[in-house]
């Protein structure tokens, strides 16, 4: 048999989901190795029993950027930048209540001079430089670039022992020349060097984000390639030689070799993998408006898919604090899962995450020395998790150890029993996700009734039920393996190259030629990247879009354009099209627009889409209403409708048939994952095998 395979590193375990050619599927999940996420990797796919010959396709959901950033373990980085521009990074956007949020409007407020609890850039100002150089607002020269000042600053990075640079002139998002002049004397002085030119990396107008966007790339370069370089030796040792995928931020995948020159594209590509799986089974399964949920071992995600698209923005701050402009799956992210630490605070309320207990030590019934108690210690106390069948059996836990845990550090300092204490814990934690979907749908103008809720991650379908009656959504579906779904949408998802351009003009003063030039570019190099993965042109999706404003406002609008307008060349009648398109899409965001208000067109956009071939989707075996087959025992479980732990029947999932019908109370046990039907609800399983429960509020 021939595999795809797709793994995904989380904070707490790495999942492996490989499918054959008749799509069958196999499953692992193994505890990550922080220290070397490659490790990890390998076990899981040993654990699955895959031979790497067999595989004809290898796709990873990587977090090394991520991490990389937020515990501040980049390479020595520098930036170059135009005279004037020096402190851009650290001066940002003047967002002062990431500082202290009393001092918002206080024009005397010193910054922090420790950076403790504030902004700490990742760059500091000895390491970073200023050129003469300088470019106008059309891309002409106004000062030509002195290289000698580049030589001289090259002496001095080499003197630091620099290992990265970021070039980023003021528009060269227009031209490019004085940058790719300076990255050439740069990598002939400094060999070895990571560098990152802004005008190759992000180009376009705003000059803190694209130095943001830029230093981050460079940050983390170095640390990816070596990622990724021990990662390709492990595979081909195991046999497997071919090119493999690392998942973008924004859904598609790309090649190693470009993940390791712009790794600022995969900085939540873990999760992004899990919304595009997400995507794919709406579509699959007739709810294309869904609410993605992930609920792992250390982070929750929530994503809106509307019409099977999921919301995609360019502007995400890593860790709270650090810009970047590259796509991302628009996710709402908090610090809840399986690992998240509950805590007391000096006025003994309760709060749950977000310090983690993580794979090592874990929580406290993992017996690996933990001793504060987390989510799944409360699932487990509760009866939801079944200490006997953790992993399918193959992890051994002790219950007793998240008993005490629970009464030492919450239960007996509330003078609560602990069934009390745990059950307000896991409402809490419910809380805290039902809060981060009212960020994604209702304060975005979203209805969360006219959605589906596709819960996945270790965690979710313990969860998802309850969260889904509180917010009125009217089903839940629980994929076949939600424990490792975020790998299986490593497999599938389609391979994707991004371009940006901007091009900011009054729609009235647009020159259509100019832009149609843009666009020709854009797609030229789009078509280029995925040609380079051995797509032929004639099965390659391109998509345009262009984000536009009314003039004088601060942030956009951005628009797909249809394919009968974007097939054609651009002219004046055409821009008319797009511009009514603004101000329906503005109406639908914001329920108004002014279309008698001038407009600005501001970057454009080409996404070129390579069709990953997808497997063929399996089929469970046919069964009656009744789940007797799957029957495993009755065991104690608490129901808040109860008031008490009471018989509840358990269910083996890998013997449930098309068509089961099981009424709540119940569990249903997996490897990966259980979900709880809660009292009065119906939950059915589908011919491919998900489970779709009905909700009943």
């Amino acid at each position: 048999m021939k595999y795809r395979v797709g793994v995904d590193v989380g904070g707490t375990f790495t999942d492996l989901v490989a499918i054959d050619e008749k799509g069958m599927m196999k499953i692992s999940k193994v505890p990550s190795t922080p220290d070397d996420s490659s490790v990890g990797i390998m076990n899981s796919v040993a654990r699955a029993g895959v031979d790497l010959r067999d595989a004809t396709f290898f796709a990873h959901g990587a977090t090394v950027g991520a991490n990389t950033i937020i515990e501040h373990k980049g390479v020595r980085t520098a930036i170059v930048t135009t005279k004037g521009f020096r402190d851009n990074l650290e001066l940002r956007r003047g967002q002062r209540v990431i500082y202290n949020p009393t001092d918002m409007y206080n024009l005397q407020m010193d910054l922090p001079q420790d950076y403790v609890g504030g902004y700490d850039p990742l760059v500091r100002r000895p390491c970073r430089f200023e050129v003469n150089e300088r470019l106008d607002h059309r891309g002409n020269v106004i000062k030509e670039l002195n290289e000698a000042e580049v030589r001289a600053i090259a002496r001095e990075l080499r003197a630091k022992d620099v290992k990265a640079v970021a070039i980023c002139y003021i528009f060269s998002f227009l031209n490019p020349k004085h940058e790719q002049r300076t990255a050439e004397i740069l990598r002939e002085m400094l060999p070895g060097v990571a560098i990152s030119l802004s005008s190759e990396i992000l180009p376009v107008i705003r000059e803190y984000e694209r130095l943001s966007t830029t230093t981050l790339n460079a940050y983390i370069m170095p640390i990816m390639q070596s990622y990724i370089r021990n990662l390709r030796s492990k595979l081909s040792a195991a046999g497997f030689s071919r090119e493999f995928y690392i998942m973008q931020s924004s859904g598609g995948i790309m090649s190693s070799e470009v993940a390791g020159q712009r790794p600022v594209y995969t900085i939540d590509s873990g999760p992004a993998g899990g919304v595009s799986a997400a995507a794919d089974l709406g579509i699959l399964i007739g709810y294309p408006n869904v609410i993605a949920f992930d609920m792992g071992g250390t982070t929750t995600k929530v994503c809106v898919i509307k019409d099977g698209k999921p919301s995609v923005t360019t502007e995400f701050y890593t860790d709270g604090k650090y810009f970047s402009g590259a796509p991302i799956m628009d996710m709402v992210e908090i610090g809840a899962g399986g690992g998240s630490i509950v805590w007391l605070d000096a006025a003994n309320s309760v709060h749950v995450g977000p310090q983690s207990a993580g794979a090592k030590p874990g929580p406290a019934c993992y017996r690996m020395g933990g001793t504060e108690p987390t989510i799944t210690d409360t699932d487990m106390v509760l009866g939801y998790i079944n200490s006997d069948y953790f992993l399918g059996g193959d992890m051994k836990v002790d219950i007793e150890l998240a008993r005490a845990a629970i009464r030492k550090s919450a239960a007996d300092k509330l003078g609560m029993s602990l069934t009390d204490a745990a059950y307000g814990i896991y409402r809490l934690v419910n809380a805290n996700m039902i809060g981060a979907m009212r960020v994604v749908t209702v304060q975005r103008g979203y209805d969360p009734r006219d959605f589906t809720l596709v819960a996945f991650g270790g965690t979710a379908p313990v969860h998802s039920v309850r969260m889904a009656q509180e917010l009125r959504i009217p089903r839940v579906v629980v994929p076949m393996a939600p424990g490792c779904f975020s790998a299986l949408g490593l497999i599938t998802a389609d391979a994707r190259y991004d371009v940006f351009r901007s091009y900011v003009v009054r729609t009235t003063k647009a020159d259509p030629e100019h832009m149609q030039a843009i666009y020709d570019e854009m797609k030229t190099e789009a078509l280029k990247k995925i040609e380079e993965l051995g797509f032929k042109k004639a099965e390659i999706t391109l998509k345009y879009g262009v984000a536009m404003r009314y003039e004088g406002q601060a942030h956009e609008v951005t628009i797909e354009i249809p394919q009968e307008i974007a097939r054609r060349k651009v002219t004046e009648k055409s821009l008319k099209k797009i511009e009514a398109l603004f101000h329906e899409r503005h109406k639908y965001l914001y329920g108004h627009s002014s279309p008698e208000a001038p407009c600005e067109f501001f970057t454009l956009s080409v996404s070129a889409t390579g069709p990953i071939p997808k497997a063929q989707t399996y089929e469970i075996e046919k069964g009656t209403a009744s789940p007797q087959q799957a029957f495993k025992k009755d065991r104690k479980v608490y129901f808040e409708e109860f008031k008490d732990y009471v018989d509840c029947p358990t269910y083996e999932r890998s013997l449930l048939k098309a068509g089961n019908v099981i009424n709540g109370p119940a569990i249903i046990e997996q490897m990966d994952t259980t979900t709880v039907v809660p009292p009065r609800q119906k939950a059915r399983i589908d011919k491919y095998g998900n489970i779709i429960i009905e909700v009943k509020t």
